[in-house]
């Protein structure tokens, strides 16, 4: 995956959204492709300056950081003014937690008779969703401040087997490493993101508010969120596909976007508002969190293998991304 490779990817994707800003009829046709250019600029320069040895893969790990604990948080509690809780938002979290759940089933059963790590490969990488760090800044920049409530409320759907759940599954089927549910539940609680919005949830079921100058303030660090995000992105572009296990990989990424896909389609044609439909399309088709790595390497998951689904999962999930935004 070669720089003139990712810039041709980029062009791609810049003609199909100019191409569905023109079949949309142009609306805001000016501010869409600012935003547009704008973030996958971000994302080439992070990778091009990587190439270039300015940062290291590694750096990627500072800034994820940073966004998980300051410009995420800034973020949603910037978002807190516009909540309000309401019956569509309950079922972005069912969706998320259904979604979930339908690809472990279906990562167990298509891999019951292969070797613990490579079930451990589709179970750990098939399920769980990249929120925080790839889908919020998109919805930061192109849907109204309320969507980001509704993002985090599939993200607490997502949250239970992205922290643990989905690995504690693995590990029981895989003979590794047991997780308890207690452990599951402390894993959540210490992410600074998910505690933010159970605040931002406990607050707006009581009815309160807190003082303007605390939302001000969150929103100048909220405002670094979708820069940082996409510049890492760029530093953990790098797809490599070891020939041993191209098939495992090719299976994996087609099991979550072939699920994500028919997912977003049914999503879609729900009696839901337009920006809850967005957000559940645009949720279902991110890529792999991070911290699947980790879990991975637990269970002896080949981390070639690993590596490459993850660095293929990102340009597929903002090819998809960015069509949805301007739809």
């Amino acid at each position: 995956f070669s720089q003139s490779s990712f810039l041709l990817f980029s062009g791609t994707v810049t003609r199909h959204v100019l191409v569905a800003v023109s079949i949309s009829g142009g609306f805001g046709m000016d501010a869409l492709l600012i935003k547009t250019g704008g973030l996958l600029l971000i994302v080439a320069l992070g990778y091009l300056l990587k190439r270039r040895g300015v940062f290291q893969q590694g750096d990627a790990r500072l800034l994820s950081r940073i966004i998980v604990n300051l410009t995420l948080p800034g973020a949603l509690l910037s978002s807190f003014s516009a909540f309000r809780l309401v019956p569509s938002l309950l079922a972005v979290l069912a969706a998320a937690a259904a979604a979930n759940v339908l690809l472990l089933a279906v990562s167990a059963l298509v891999t019951r008779r292969r070797p613990g790590p490579v079930r451990a490969l589709y179970l750990l990488n098939a399920p769980s969703y990249n929120i925080g760090t790839f889908v919020l800044p998109f919805v930061q920049s192109f849907l109204p401040p309320d969507m980001l409530l509704a993002v985090s409320m599939f993200d607490a759907g997502n949250s239970p087997f992205n922290c643990g759940g989905a690995y504690a599954l693995t590990a029981a089927l895989t003979g590794g490493e047991r997780l308890t549910v207690c452990s599951v539940l402390g894993r959540m609680l210490r992410s600074v993101p998910f505690d933010t919005f159970l605040a931002i949830l406990l607050l707006g079921l009581l009815g309160l508010r807190l003082p303007q100058p605390v939302y001000t303030v969150a929103g100048m660090f909220g405002q670094a969120n979708a820069f940082l995000a996409m510049l890492m992105i760029g530093l953990l572009l790098e797809p490599r596909i070891p020939q041993e296990s191209r098939s495992d990989v090719l299976r994996v990424v087609l099991l979550r976007y072939g699920f994500g896909l028919a997912a977003s389609a049914v999503c879609w044609m729900l009696p839901l508002p337009a920006g809850i439909r967005q957000v559940l399309a645009l949720s279902l088709l991110a890529p792999v969190p991070s911290v699947s790595l980790a879990y991975c390497e637990r269970c002896g998951c080949d981390s070639g293998a690993v590596g490459a689904i993850h660095s293929l999962c990102i340009p597929v999930s903002l090819a998809f991304t960015l069509l949805v935004c301007l739809m």
